[in-house]
């Protein structure tokens, strides 16, 4: 079985130093090659890069070790005897229009030009590679070495998984080790399984259209419906009792949610009859004041989510405090979008303002307002099936899938739910309403439940048990 190295430097740092052994001895002691393996034993279990979707068996004996930036993950694997390693990336695009040929041509360029003049020499181009489902570029390198060191062979196999997105296996080995290396390298590359691409676009395009058409067919009135208009509407957080009895119950917080139509000049302070021709634009609000509580730490937070009438553009801020004990952090989240165009900011009181600007790719994208009364549409609107959209995700600060499966249960006819998904790394939540599309209760992984409750309630139950409502 594999064994992870204490860090990817260092799986590096003894392939480097592999290399500079078998440079000395290279220049010192001829030797004959060993014979070129014709079949590699493999790993019973296969490596599983989650932020890939690739599953891949590597050779007994090798190393791996993964690293990540931000959303951008990279697995370093060491083959057996230190011959070689191998690069597992994935590189994103904003060129929609760049295919796979381009990018092939555009790093084989730049590995075959040097500044020093030397060239390298391509030793292999298979421009019609067939791994499974999908279809790329491999091509061999031989780069020369300099002052008096050997020559050494890169490697790269590419695909394109997605529009905009390509995946690479970047392979460096002394020239002498080529064909043994080369082996291990082809052979662990056709173990590749990123899934079956039919099934799973498909799936994908049809969920998304489905909330396309969806959204297309409702009218003002179905969103009003789905609001609370300019009334509060309060939500209890909380770990139900095995008794049933409120007061055994484990609260967690409270939250008092708004959303109606009106005007975007409602953002601001400015009296209406200041108000110019943008601020009349007609569209969706949401807002939510919260509190949560968790042994001594609590976070009090306001959002407030804006959407154009017309879906075309959308600005929000969420202000959230955290206090625990003497000890406070304030933080602000900023975000803009103008069309495709979104920008983020985030702010807090103890680091520097940090800007964003998420790519928004094709089509099925929601703004945050929608994001938030999507659920409560489906419920009232929608026929059971799967329901898929992108949204930005402040938890993970990037724009992800989200699935929305709407379910009427055999057991239980009078009632709607929605399992919602935001993200594949999101575990679901269940939301279950009433045959008129009234929320009853949201039900969260850990067990704990948000239920509208009527604020007299709240307060009581909250005064009873001794817990903050400032």
């Amino acid at each position: 079985m594999r064994t992870p190295s204490k860090s990817l430097f260092l799986c590096l740092a003894a392939l480097l130093a592999a290399f500079s052994t078998q440079i000395a001895h290279a220049q010192t002691t001829p030797s004959t090659p060993p014979p070129t393996p014709t079949s590699v034993e493999l790993d019973s279990e296969p490596l599983r890069i989650d932020a890939l979707n690739l599953n891949i068996f590597l050779p007994v004996g090798s190393v791996s070790e993964t690293t990540s930036f931000g959303n951008n993950v990279n697995v370093g694997v060491g083959f057996p005897d230190k011959i070689g390693v191998m690069i597992i990336k994935e590189q994103r695009t904003s060129n929609a229009d760049l295919t796979l040929s381009q990018v092939a041509k555009s790093v084989l360029t730049q590995l075959t030009r040097f500044a020093n003049s030397r060239t390298g020499s391509v030793l292999a181009h298979d421009k019609e590679l067939k791994v499974g489902f999908w279809t790329g570029q491999r091509f061999y390198v031989r780069i020369p070495g300099t002052d008096g060191k050997p020559d050494t062979v890169r490697g790269m196999t590419i695909f394109q998984t997605q529009p905009q997105r390509f995946i690479i296996f970047d392979l460096t080995t002394l020239y002498r080790d080529y064909d043994k290396c080369k082996v291990m390298y082809e052979t662990s590359i056709a173990t590749m399984d990123l899934g079956n691409p039919t099934d799973e676009e498909v799936r994908r395009a049809a969920a998304i259209r489905r909330t396309l058409d969806f959204l297309a067919l409702r009218s003002v009135e179905d969103y009003q419906d789905a609001m609370t208009g300019k009334k509060d509407r309060w939500e209890r957080l909380y770990t139900p009792a095995g008794s049933g009895d409120d007061m055994d119950a484990t609260e967690y917080g409270y939250r008092r949610i708004r959303s109606w139509g009106g005007f975007k000049g409602e953002l601001t302070e400015k009296s209406r009859s200041k108000w110019n021709d943008d601020d009349r634009t007609l569209g969706y609000f949401v807002q939510i004041d919260a509190m949560a509580i968790e042994e001594d730490l609590r976070v009090d937070t306001r959002a407030t989510f804006y959407m154009a009438e017309d879906g075309s553009e959308e600005s929000w801020t969420i202000k959230m405090s955290l206090r625990r004990g003497t000890e406070s952090n304030t933080s602000t989240i900023t975000g803009a979008r103008s069309k495709n165009d979104l920008v983020i900011l985030t702010e807090s009181n103890d680091t520097a303002p940090v800007k964003a600007k998420p790519m928004i790719q094709g089509n099925g994208y929601i703004s945050q307002t929608l994001s938030y009364l999507l659920s409560n549409m489906l419920a009232q609107h929608a026929d059971p099936g799967e329901y898929g959209s992108y949204s930005y995700n402040s938890s993970s600060s990037a724009i992800t899938l989200r699935w929305d499966v709407v379910e009427h249960p055999e057991d239980t006819p009078d009632l709607i739910r929605v399992v919602t998904k935001a993200s594949s790394d999101t575990p679901p939540i269940v939301s279950l309403y009433n045959k008129d599309g009234d929320l009853l209760r949201v039900r969260l992984s850990n067990g704990r439940v948000w239920e509208p409750i009527e604020l007299d309630r709240l307060i009581a139950l909250w005064q009873k048990k001794g817990l903050p409502l400032d």
